[in-house]
């Protein structure tokens, strides 16, 4: 199989275009989603000497096509070289970003912001930074055209920061580039049990159902889908998830991207009725004890 035919194949598995242009070896290449406009930039092919990963950010399914002996010893030393120096560049770039994301948290000031108070928690107070330092500690692109400030989330692996998410008031996401965000959590709870989530709010959300109850447990932020999975891999004590209930989608078996990797991690996870819910939805739409209720009904079948 050739490089050509490799990246043919690994695109069309996981639903994205193969990338146009020269093809650098060891790093990420990117390119779009066959989903449409809203697919733009999602996709993202690496080439190896031995292999090729198609890697789709919407779904978060990735597919690895080996190339066997398709090169001769001197292209695959020469493609191991600069495989070699694109590691290096990155473990740069991610320690650049991680510095970024250091001086955008400590530039923020506990506040409340409009984008807490639209999801129900006008009185929450978070980590708010304002547009003028993020474009001047992070860069232009970090930050809409209207401005504003923004919600930080800092993403930690272990206690390092290695990233920032970025929420504005019109509720739109920002991440670092360069960032590294597999494994990456923010923690806004402490407990003795573990509860997973993707978005701060639906976190949040999470976090005052559970107080209610009365139920001690930790809730973890992990940004998306995929990083759940990734995440509770590393959980001590019992861990559940709260996924939201995404569009099925063909690529993934026919679920939402929620409850797919969901379902991978091997976790028990609540996943809320509706499709396109998550707790945060449920909580403005019916309140509170509504999501209280899908909690208890879940923690009785989680421990039958």
């Amino acid at each position: 199989m050739t490089i050509d035919e490799a990246i043919s194949t690994a695109c069309a598995d996981v639903g994205i275009a193969p990338p146009l242009g020269r093809l650098d070896f060891g790093r990420w290449l990117k390119t779009s989603t066959l989903s449409g406009p809203n697919g733009r930039g999602d996709g993202r092919v690496m080439i190896h000497d031995a292999c090729v990963t198609g890697f789709n950010w919407q779904t978060g399914q990735s597919s690895t096509v080996w190339l066997k002996d398709a090169n001769s010893p001197a292209v695959r030393k020469q493609i191991r070289q600069d495989i070699q120096k694109q590691q290096a560049d990155r473990i740069r770039r991610t320690q650049e970003a991680a510095s970024i994301a250091a001086r955008i948290v400590a530039a923020a000031e506990l506040r409340t912001h409009d984008y807490l108070a639209a999801k129900g928690f006008p009185d929450e107070l978070a980590l708010v930074v304002d547009a003028s330092a993020v474009a001047k500690i992070g860069g232009r692109y970090l930050v809409p055209d209207v401005g504003g400030a923004a919600v930080v989330v800092p993403a930690r692996i272990g206690t390092a920061v290695r990233s920032v998410q970025l929420i504005w008031e019109s509720g739109e996401k920002k991440f670092l580039a360069n960032g590294e965000m597999g494994g990456a959590s923010h923690r806004i709870a402490t407990g003795r049990d573990c509860w997973h989530c993707e978005g701060f709010a639906t976190g949040l959300t999470l976090r005052a159902a559970l107080k209610a109850l009365r139920l001690n447990a930790s809730v973890l932020c992990c940004f998306s889908a995929a990083n759940v999975e990734t995440v509770t891999r590393g959980a001590q004590g019992k861990a559940y998830i709260a996924t939201d209930n995404d569009k099925p989608q063909p690529l993934l078996e026919g679920f939402g991207a929620g409850e797919f990797y969901a379902r991978r991690s091997g976790v028990p996870y609540l996943l809320p009725p509706s499709v396109g819910d998550d707790l945060n939805d449920i909580h403005q739409r019916d309140g509170l004890f509504a999501v209280q209720g899908l909690i208890c009904d879940f923690l009785k079948g989680a421990h039958r």
